[in-house]
């Protein structure tokens, strides 16, 4: 059976969302795109504070939720529910509004690009959750 347009949104953003936070994984990788991250505020000018040089214990909980970011997107591509998806929905929901609260107390604009991707998983599988929804509500003609 062919997956509904919802599993194949779930499973779409979960390898969006691999992708983006493997990188984060690792306190090595984490330290890279950190760096990557700081370089491309600079080199586009713009607003808000670039990223500052972590130490150690900030690097290990970036890696933390980089590994806890990258293991949920692997359940959502192994098992793109609609209850996966509607936690996933909630989630981006969350990080978008934290993303939101940390640009306008002055950090980095970098951040708009991750808050473009949250906000569109959210409204996509949003809406693709509510469709499903009304359509398992409606009646069945002739039943």
């Amino acid at each position: 059976m062919s997956p509904s347009p919802l599993q194949r949104a779930v499973r779409g953003f979960a390898v969006y969302d691999l992708l983006v936070t493997l990188p984060f994984a690792t306190p090595w990788t984490a330290a890279a795109m950190l760096g990557a991250m700081r370089w491309a505020h600079e080199g586009l000018s713009l607003r808000g504070e670039a990223m500052p040089a972590f130490t150690p214990t900030h690097l290990f909980f970036v890696a933390l939720f980089g590994v806890l970011a990258v293991i949920w997107a692997l359940v959502r591509i192994l098992q793109p529910t609609a209850l996966h998806g509607a936690i996933d929905t909630v989630g981006r929901g969350l990080v978008a509004s934290w993303m939101v609260l940390a640009i306008t107390q002055g950090a980095s604009q970098v951040l708009g690009t991750f808050m473009v991707m949250e906000l569109a998983g959210m409204f996509v599988q949003g809406a693709l959750l509510l469709g499903a929804r009304r359509r398992d509500a409606a009646p069945v003609a002739g039943a």
